[in-house]
């Protein structure tokens, strides 16, 4: 008799049992228990928020293990990390190297060491989608409302699982708990299988969903309409990447009966079709009013320089709950200690910047952001590429000089830079725009200063992640915390340009989402400024050219929230996973202030990962392949 397999009895193989069989032994019979579950339309509440419960804590430092692997945000291991952040440090460890398949960093496939249990939150959404019929005080709409929230919820999760350990077991149903130790082996799917899994789900819920959240204050955060087409359009642009098309890297990766888990041939048609979920998707998002999001001025807020709300365009469309981008806003996780990692700490001058100070931002990351002409720093002629670590530069006094401080010394890689570059990071001489320092622009200075384990290894922090309503001076500080934008706007429309071109080439309706993203941080369209400022002006006519400019725009927009993790593994990018650890040499101490900026302005290599093929997906725990004999390791692992 058939058996849909059921991540409860694959975590058999994953959780701490003994044996396949032995876990089936104390597996309790849960029919009691479910049975009151949905007797009432409140109890099903509840089992819908468990439901819910498993998504990722994104914006807590010490679940989201994507802002350290990405290798934008890096931190010293040691004490520093044990008197700071200690729940980072293995974070830490995985990114310098440590991953491994006895222990896993960040292990969602049995939920340990920071990983979300998602095998068992699916195992929840079947019991909830077996049951949710039976519940009596429930209309039939609404029943099915619910039922296509949990099938979004489904998808997602395999979808987390599937870009995080490439083929994985489908969910369809639970195992009955008289399942026998053969049925409860179950294996890895090929990938085009799960694909075909996750968008079935989507298609299934999506009539039943809302368009959109009419009760904001109780049901924010609940699935609709455009989240799940999101949820498909990035399921779709995951499956046509290089990583699992046409990858002949995994010729061999096989099942134990031979069955191949990743197709090595090349189909464009996987690219078509996920240009056409992006196009379905954003226009579910503009259905419902969402559009890119511009900071409006507060009634009773202070006048601000042009830069100021500059940076708060940028800023703000992810600090601000659920605003006109937010597609998908996180409730479980206020980012808080996560803002105090981003905050710098001035050691106590006054004013006094009162923050953890321990994220740092590596300084290739930094190297990414555009010119103030909107190209790569090292594309543009009139921008010193050449001397950006050696020269030093002093910030003209001009009228609007908000990002940086008049006459401060600085290198010369911070100038002429983009508005993301400012937005984005604290650094020396930068602007820190937070609520209690609004109208008087607030600088960090003071050159070399370490206090205490609060600092940058590198001289650059966040500010991307903090909230500028946050408050602190001297001694005092309250942190605001914000919903963490899972889903945004501007991801969607560079997907969908990503997905044209690589379907069909360049073309202007590609340009015209890539420019809808340009436009935000004040650069030109795509085709202007190549043309104009490009030492490669045609570079955006040809498909290899605009996946470049595509690539590096997405990597500039999601810094710092955890998307270039996994867009740097779908795009087979070993070289952004092997981005050296840099910065300056913030620890270097002098007594003579005139010499500091030429001391401190030295770049300094602190760390280079050796990342290879095995770190496009995550190693399976060593004991689940011990205990369910029909799992593969993932390859090289």
């Amino acid at each position: 008799m058939k058996k849909i397999k059921n991540i409860l009895l694959l975590l058999a193989a994953i959780s701490g049992s003994a044996s396949c069989k032995k876990y089936l032994d104390i597996v309790p019979d849960y029919t009691p228990t479910i049975e009151n579950a949905f007797a009432l339309r409140t109890q099903a509440k509840k089992y819908l928020a468990t439901c819910y419960s498993y998504l990722p804590k994104l914006g807590e430092y010490s679940d989201n293990f994507t802002l350290v692997a990405s290798r934008e945000i890096v931190a010293p291991t040691g004490g520093v990390t044990a008197a700071v952040a200690p729940a980072m440090q293995q974070f830490l460890d995985m990114a310098y190297g440590a991953q491994g398949v006895n222990e896993p960093v960040a292990n969602y496939w049995d939920g340990a060491r920071t990983g979300t249990p998602l095998f068992r939150g699916l195992r929840d959404c079947n019991i909830f989608l077996e049951n949710i019929d039976k519940v009596p005080d429930m209309s039939a709409g609404e029943k099915r409302q619910w039922a296509a929230e949990i099938k979004t919820l489904k998808a997602y999760y395999h979808f987390f699982l599937l870009r995080m350990y490439g083929p994985v077991p489908v969910m369809r149903k639970n195992l009955p708990i008289s399942a026998s130790v053969e049925e409860v082996q179950v294996k890895r799917e090929p990938v085009d299988s799960v694909v075909s899994y996750i968008v079935q789900l989507i298609d299934e819920a999506t009539p039943d969903l809302l368009p959109a959240i009419t009760n904001v204050t109780e049901e924010m955060g609940r699935v609709t309409q455009t989240i799940a087409l999101s949820i498909k359009a990035q399921t779709l642009v995951w499956a046509a990447s290089p990583l699992v098309n046409g990858n002949t890297d995994y010729a061999n990766f096989k099942n134990k009966d031979g069955e191949a888990l990743v197709s090595t041939a090349f189909d464009v048609a996987k690219w078509q079709k996920a240009a056409e979920a992006c196009r379905v998707a954003i226009e579910a998002a503009h259905s419902v009013g969402h559009t890119m999001y511009y900071f409006q001025t507060p009634v009773g807020f202070p006048a601000i320089l042009p830069s100021t709300k500059a940076s708060l365009d940028i800023r703000c469309a992810i600090t601000e709950d659920f605003n006109v981008e937010t597609i998908w806003g996180f409730k479980n996780s206020k980012p808080s200690a996560l803002q105090l990692l981003a905050i710098p700490n001035n050691g106590g001058s006054r004013p006094a910047i009162i923050g953890n100070a321990f994220y740092g931002v590596n300084m290739e990351a930094c190297e990414l952001f555009y010119t103030k002409n909107g190209v790569p720093i090292d594309e543009d002629p009139s921008w010193n590429y050449a001397g950006r670590y050696t020269t030093l530069a002093t910030v003209p006094n001009t009228p609007d000089s908000g990002f940086l401080k008049k006459g401060f010394v600085t290198s010369a890689f911070n100038m002429d830079r983009e508005n993301r570059f400012y937005a984005d990071l604290t650094f020396q001489g930068g602007s820190f725009v937070y609520n209690t320092y609004m109208k008087d622009l607030l600088y960090y200075t003071g050159i070399g200063t370490a206090t205490n384990d609060k600092y940058s290894m590198t001289g650059y922090w966040p500010k991307k992640l903090v909230n500028y309503k946050c408050t602190g001076d001297n001694n005092t500080r309250t942190i605001v915390p914000y919903t963490w934008p899972a889903i945004r706007l501007s991801e969607l429309y560079l997907m969908y340009a990503e997905a044209l071109n690589e379907s069909a080439g360049p073309s202007v309706e590609a340009y015209s989402y890539i420019d809808s993203v340009r436009a935000r941080a004040g650069l030109k369209g795509v085709a202007e400024s190549w043309t104009k400022y490009s030492r490669n002006p045609a570079k955006y006519t040809t498909r290899e050219g605009l996946r470049s400019i595509i690539q590096q725009e997405t990597q500039i927009e999601f810094m710092f929230e955890g998307n270039n993790y996994w867009n740097a593994r779908r795009w087979k990018r070993l070289d952004i996973l092997n981005r050296p650890v840099t910065g300056w040499d913030v620890l270097k101490k002098t007594s003579v202030p005139s010499d500091a900026p030429a001391l401190y302005y030295n770049k300094v290599n602190y760390y280079q990962p050796a990342a290879s093929l095995r770190d496009f997906l995550a190693p399976i725990k060593e004991y689940n392949l011990s205990v369910n004999h029909n799992l593969v390791q993932n390859p090289k692992w």
